[in-house]
C-alpha cells in the first residue's frame, strides 16, 4: 500500500530503522494521530529482523541472569501476539536434554540473584560448579517459573521425563540417548518470518494513515543529514525528497545505531557493542525424521545453549554469539561458526553432517549495550531509551529490544513520545490483529481447503495459494484477486508474474534482493534458480524499478551476494522442479 506524501518542511516525528521496532512504532503514532516519516539506510527489516533465530519466546535462560522482568514481559507478548499475528506465530514445543540431575543448581541459584558475578559468588562457586553443565532440575525449577508467568495462555505446560521412559504417545525428538538420560519439555512459539510482520505492521500503519489522514511516509533506501535547522531525507526512484523540522527523532536502527546517531551529527559517546550471531538452514533426511515438529534446546560443549528447529519444510540450527565490531551489514557466517554449530547437531543428535548438507546461512550483529561484562551470554536482551539533544530536538535512541517484545517496546516509546508532544494516547494496539490474521484457521487442517477455494474463484493453482499462505495468512484472497496482470508463472517457481508484481507495486519494494530475501522469503526456498531471479528481474522492470539493460548485472550481483552473505550457489534452472 503506498503511503499519503508529506509537504516540505512538515513537523511529522522522523524514525530512523525500518526494522521491527521502527514499523511498531510507526503503527503506534500513526494510531494516534502523529504524523510520521520512516526512514532507512537499507530495504524494510534489512537487519537485526531478518537475522534472528525468529522465536517468539520468552527467554528461558534469561532467569539465569535474574532478568525476571524481561521474561514475565516476554511471555505476556508471547500470548497476545499469538493472538494478534496467529499467519506468522504459531505455538512450538522444545525439548531440552539434560545429562545430569542437579548438576549447576549452585550456579543458577547465585546467577537468578544475581550474585553469580560478585566477589562472595565466585567464593562460593568452585572452578567445577563454574564450568557445570546445566542439570534436570535447575532447568525444571526455572520452567515453574515459566509456567507460572505464562499461566492462562492456552499452551502446554512444561513437563520432565526420564529420556528411556518417554512413550510412543509424547512425540519427542529422537535425541542421542548415549548422551542424554533426561528430558525437559516446554512450550514456546516461532515467527518463521519476522520481515513479513514488519510488512504488515506498515501495511496496517498505511491503512490507517488512508483513513484517517494522519501523513505517513516510508522511504527505504534513504540518506538523511542537517540543513540548518532542516533534516532532509532524500531516498531514491519514486521517493519524494522531504525537507523536515521534527519535533522528536527515534533511533531505531538498532546495530547501526552509532553509526546513525554520528551519520546526524549527534556527537554521543557510543551505546552499542552487538554480538554476531549466526544460523544455518539444512534439509538432512535424518536430521529430520529426528527432530520431527519439535525443537531442542541444547547446552553446547561451552555451556552455550543453541537452538535446533523445525523451519517450514527444512531446519534451522543458531546460534553463536561471537564479538563484532564491523558494520554490521558485512556480517557473515565463518567457517568456525558452521562448524561449531554442525557439531552442536551431532553432540546433540549423534548425526554426522558435514559442510555439504548446509542449505544456506546467515549472520546478524544483535544491537546489545556496551558494557564491561566479559560474557557476552550474560549481556542483558532487555532494552532502554537513551535521549539526547541535537540542535534543541529530542532524540530518542532504542538501545537493545527482543524481536519478541517489539510490541511492547514500541508503546513505550510512543509513550514517551505523545508525553513530549503534550498529547494523550487515544488507540491501543494492546487488542489489533495485524493484517491477515483476522479470522485466520489456528487449526491447519482446515488451511488446504481455503487454498482449493480460493484457487478456483481465481483460476490460479493451489500450490500458489499455499506458498503465498504463510507471507500474507487470510490476505492470500486479496492477494489473489487484486492481481491484474496475467498469470504467467515465474521461472522454477509456483508464483505468478502477476502476484510477484502485486508484491512489488505494494510492498516498498525498490531492489531484487528485497524481492528474494524479505518480500518473498525465496532466500529459504529449497529451489532457487537464476531463470527464476532473472523472471523476477523482469517483474522489476515490470514496475519501472530496473531497466532491461540493467537485467544482467542486477541478477549477477544478486547470484554474487547470495553466495557470500547465504551461502548458496545458484544453478542456471532446476533440472527436476518436482
Amino acid at each position: 500500500m503506498s503511503s499519503e506524501p508529506l509537504p516540505a518542511a512538515t513537523e511529522a516525528i522522523l524514525i530512523l530503522g525500518g526494522g521491527i521496532h521502527g514499523a511498531a512504532l510507526a503503527r503506534e503514532l500513526v494510531l494516534n494521530g502523529v504524523p510520521v516519516v520512516l526512514a532507512d539506510a537499507g530495504d524494510l527489516a534489512g537487519g537485526a529482523t531478518s537475522k534472528s533465530s525468529r522465536l517468539i519466546h520468552g527467554g528461558l535462560r534469561y532467569l539465569e541472569f535474574g532478568d525476571v522482568g524481561l521474561v514475565r514481559e516476554s511471555l505476556i507478548e508471547r500470548g497476545r501476539l499469538l493472538k494478534l499475528a496467529p499467519q506468522f506465530v504459531r505455538p512450538l514445543r522444545l525439548f531440552v536434554p539434560t545429562e545430569h540431575r542437579w548438576s549447576g543448581l549452585l550456579r543458577s541459584a547465585l546467577g537468578f540473584f544475581k550474585l553469580a558475578r560478585t566477589r562472595f559468588g565466585r567464593r562460593l562457586m568452585g572452578r567445577a560448579e563454574r564450568r557445570a553443565p546445566r542439570g534436570y532440575w535447575p532447568i525444571r525449577m526455572g520452567l515453574w517459573m515459566y509456567d507460572l508467568f505464562s499461566w492462562g495462555d492456552g499452551l502446554p505446560k512444561s513437563r520432565g521425563m526420564r529420556l528411556e521412559s518417554t512413550s510412543s504417545e509424547t512425540p519427542r525428538p529422537n535425541l542421542d540417548s548415549s548422551r542424554y538420560r533426561w528430558l525437559c519439555a516446554y512450550s514456546d512459539a516461532q515467527m518463521l518470518y519476522p520481515e513479513r510482520c514488519v510488512v504488515a505492521l506498515l501495511d496496517d500503519a498505511a491503512q490507517v494513515s488512508h483513513d484517517s489522514g494522519v501523513p505517513l511516509h516510508i522511504v527505504p533506501y534513504a540518506t538523511v543529514g542537517w540543513q540548518g535547522t532542516t533534516i532532509q531525507v532524500k531516498g531514491v526512484g519514486n521517493s519524494a525528497d522531504l525537507s523536515l523540522a521534527p519535533p522528536m527523532v527515534i533511533n531505531c536502527s538498532g546495530a547501526w545505531g552509532d553509526l546513525t546517531l554520528r551519520e546526524i551529527d549527534a556527537g554521543t559517546t557510543p551505546l552499542f557493542a552487538g554480538t554476531k550471531g549466526s544460523h544455518f538452514v539444512t534439509r538432512h533426511p535424518g536430521l529430520k525424521a529426528a527432530l520431527g515438529s519439535q525443537g531442542v534446546y541444547a547446552e553446547t560443549g561451552d555451556r552455550r545453549l543453541a537452538f535446533i528447529l523445525p523451519y517450514a519444510d527444512a531446519i534451522l540450527v543458531g546460534t553463536t554469539d561471537e564479538e563484532w565490531s564491523g558494520p554490521p551489514d558485512e556480517a557473515v557466517a565463518s567457517d568456525e561458526e558452521l562448524q561449531y554449530l554442525l557439531g552442536v547437531v551431532d553432540g546433540t543428535f549423534g548425526l554426522k553432517l558435514t559442510r555439504a548438507d548446509i542449505e544456506s546461512h546467515y549472520s546478524g550483529v544483535r544491537p546489545l549495550p556496551r558494557t564491561t561484562d566479559t560474557s557476552n551470554a550474560a549481556i542483558s536482551r532487555d532494552h532502554t531509551i537513551v535521549e539526547h539533544n541535537l540542535h534543541g530536538v529530542p532524540v530518542l535512541t532504542l538501545v537493545g529490544g527482543k524481536l519478541t517484545t517489539f510490541r511492547s517496546v514500541a508503546r513505550q516509546i510512543a509513550d514517551r513520545v505523545l508525553a513530549k508532544l503534550s498529547r494523550r494516547r487515544t488507540s491501543t494496539t494492546d487488542d489489533r490483529v495485524l493484517p491477515g490474521g483476522e479470522g485466520f484457521p489456528v487449526d491447519a487442517a482446515g488451511w488446504p481447503g481455503l487454498w482449493q477455494s480460493w484457487a478456483g474463484e481465481f483460476n490460479v493453482s493451489v500450490e500458489e495459494a499455499a506458498a503465498l499462505w504463510p507471507l500474507f495468512g487470510m490476505r492470500t484472497r486479496e492477494i489473489l484477486a487484486q492481481s491484474t496482470v496475467p498469470r504467467r508463472l515465474i521461472a522454477d517457481s509456483v508464483l505468478s508474474r502477476s502476484t510477484v508484481c502485486w508484491v512489488i507495486e505494494n510492498e516498498w519494494v525498490t531492489t531484487l534482493d528485497d524481492l528474494i530475501e524479505r518480500r518473498l522469503m525465496l532466500i529459504f526456498a529449497a529451489q532457487l534458480s537464476i531463470a527464476m531471479i532473472e523472471d523476477l528481474a523482469e517483474c522489476l522492470v515490470q514496475t519501472d524499478r530496473l531497466s532491461q539493460e540493467q537485467i544482467p548485472a542486477t541478477v549477477e550481483a544478486t547470484v554474487a551476494r547470495l553466495q557470500r552473505h547465504y551461502g548458496r550457489t545458484i544453478p542456471a534452472v532446476i533440472s527436476n522442479p518436482a
